[in-house]
């Protein structure tokens, strides 16, 4: 048990959670160095922009690494010196032969950040978008990452640890825990980062069990988490332009569209009220 928990963190917690967590701070960074660029106006007061909006710095850092992840988990498929570093992985992660810890924990470890995104909603905690559109985001997001994964399993071929099937490339597993993390911290951002920081430990834990149960390589791993986070990444780039343009080529008004859960004498449904006016 030890070693699974080190595991956990020495390899998979510090470089995704940690990553994740810096983008805010490179935004920060950026918005500084250019208010120092900028001169001051005549009242000698430093020129103050109305929002922030992420650079291009802090915005290709923001793809960059987890399509670095991506790559690793592909180059190591066919490198002979990260094949060797997934086998002595596995070999400290078999060395404890006592496993206690159910395989049914990550099947519902992966979504736990995705279920908690809508409680925490319903509970009074204002999230970055309105229901329908973290709904659409989510499942958009969910769609994008399961195709690639399926593909990739599909055309990797790659025979599990176990020896049980070739659909080891890469984890789904993984891929959905990040892809969840990513849509939770994208939308409690504002919130705290505490939410983001526990949603990418529930998913750094999901792909540490898939190593513990001996269902997956690190580099499995590593790259189904880069393909979670970059399929969400992604999702929350395009969405906002596909709703506009959709809005605007069919006058569907989407503020005037009012969707909300409801819970009344044990029977959960939705609300739908739309306002065309």
């Amino acid at each position: 048990m030890k070693q699974f928990i080190c595991m956990a963190m020495l390899f998979i917690a510090p470089l995704l959670s940690n990553a994740q967590m810096s983008y805010e701070m490179a935004d920060s960074v950026a918005l500084e160095e250019t208010l120092d660029l900028l001169p001051a106006n005549s009242n000698n007061t430093p020129f103050s922009p109305l929002s922030k909006k992420p650079g291009f710095i802090s915005r290709s850092a923001q793809y960059l690494v987890p399509a670095a992840m991506f790559g690793f988990g592909m180059v190591a498929k066919s490198s002979p010196a990260l094949q060797s570093f997934d086998l002595k992985i596995r070999s400290e992660v078999l060395a404890e032969e006592n496993r206690p810890i159910s395989r049914k924990l990550e099947d519902k470890l992966q979504y736990v950040p995705a279920y908690s995104v809508f409680a925490l909603n319903a509970l009074g905690l204002k999230s970055e978008n309105k229901f329908i559109d973290r709904l659409a985001l989510y499942a958009i997001s969910n769609t994008i990452m399961s195709k690639t994964v399926h593909k990739l399993k599909t055309a990797s071929g790659r025979l599990r640890p176990d020896g049980s099937n070739n659909r080891s490339f890469p984890s789904g597993h993984t891929a959905t825990a990040f892809s969840t993390a990513e849509f939770m911290r994208l939308e409690y951002k504002d919130a705290s980062p505490i939410y983001g920081i526990a949603a990418y430990t529930i998913a750094a834990t999901t792909g540490a069990l898939r190593l513990y149960h001996n269902v997956h390589w690190f580099s499995d791993v590593v790259a189904g988490a880069g393909i979670g986070i970059l399929s969400t990444d992604l999702t929350y780039f395009v969405y906002p332009k596909v709703k506009k343009f959709v809005s605007s080529s069919i006058g569907f008004k989407p503020k005037n569209l009012h969707i909300s859960p409801t819970y009344q004498s044990g029977t959960a449904g939705l609300a739908i009220v739309y306002n065309p006016k």
